[in-house]
């Protein structure tokens, strides 16, 4: 029994640890990249020594891999339960549309680690990612073939064209909001219309 005890604290102590180190590492990541980011940084954020960090995640890459798969399953998963709550193939391509802009938006060290990644030359396309975004391909042909679906428009490029459109209006935040100050914006909000616009330009 008290064997017993003595594991389950040390689980529920190494699973904060290693709570923290992501936390920190997430954080300095977004605002420096790996190349500016340290483990004595890291060290010094979590309150975790390097001995142990290194102890659970092996070097600096390891653990910044760590952190990208921890971002892509919180985008992924995100979004499948939006798709799975969906009640026809409509509401599932606004529901994909919506949930990816607002957690690309919401989510401020996705983007920037997005960046760095590309910008470092650190990109990993996982493997959770990789069925997901085979998933929505999938789901856009069967779309098409239902008649639901726009079948001028390659199945393959759509969740691409989605991201892409919801990365770049996100990053031209300022220009968006500087044209609806000159009069350039029509009623309604310019982020509810960016997504109206992805949904119909996808679905009959």
């Amino acid at each position: 029994m008290r064997i017993n005890l003595m594991n389950q604290r040390r689980a529920r102590d190494k699973d904060k640890t290693v709570q923290d180190i992501l936390t920190a590492a997430r954080q300095l990541f977004s605002e420096m990249g790996i190349y500016g980011t340290s483990i004595r940084d890291i060290e010094k954020a979590s309150g975790v020594s390097k001995g142990l960090i290194l102890h659970h995640f092996g070097t600096k890459e390891k653990l910044y891999a760590a952190v990208q798969d921890l971002l892509a399953q919180g985008y992924v998963t995100m979004m499948d339960t939006k798709r799975r709550k969906s009640k026809n193939f409509r509401d599932m391509v606004a529901a994909a549309v919506r949930s990816a802009f607002e957690y690309t938006k919401n989510n401020p060290e996705y983007r920037r680690i997005s960046l760095w990644s590309y910008l470092e030359g650190q990109e990993r396309n996982t493997e959770l990612e990789k069925r997901f975004i085979k998933a929505l391909i999938a789901a856009m042909r069967d779309g098409q073939q239902s008649g639901v679906v726009r079948e001028d428009i390659d199945a393959f490029l759509m969740p691409f064209i989605i991201r892409g459109t919801i990365d770049y209006w996100i990053q031209k935040e300022k220009l968006v909001q500087e044209l609806i100050d000159n009069g350039e914006n029509q009623e309604g909000g310019p982020d509810d219309r960016l997504i109206d616009a992805l949904t119909q330009l996808f679905t009959k």
